[in-house]
């Protein structure tokens, strides 16, 4: 799945999503539909994933870099030179 990273500063939004809060992760989602929103991590204070189906415009976001390589399906081939990490992309 592909995630958007943005400072929470940056963000208004229109509506109050549903959340659900596990091991240090709240998850946003539509109350309407169920579709996943993103999330908010408790060791990455001030900072915000939405999830890039969500998102109008989906091909403004690029990707940059590929996380949990360890976890990619095997018929998955992303043909690019983008840094690759087999758990997390950041220190956590």
């Amino acid at each position: 799945m592909a995630f958007v990273g943005f400072r929470e500063g940056d963000l208004v939004w229109l509506g109050q999503p549903q959340t659900w809060r596990a091991g240090g992760v709240e998850r946003s989602f539509c109350g309407h539909c169920g579709s996943q929103i993103g999330y908010r991590d408790d060791q990455l204070p001030g900072e915000v994933y939405l999830s890039l189906g969500f998102m109008d415009a989906p091909e403004r976001y690029p990707p940059t870099l590929h996380a949990f390589e360890a976890r990619r399906l095997p018929f998955l081939h992303l043909a690019d030179d983008l840094p690759r990490f087999a758990g997390f992309s950041i220190e956590r």
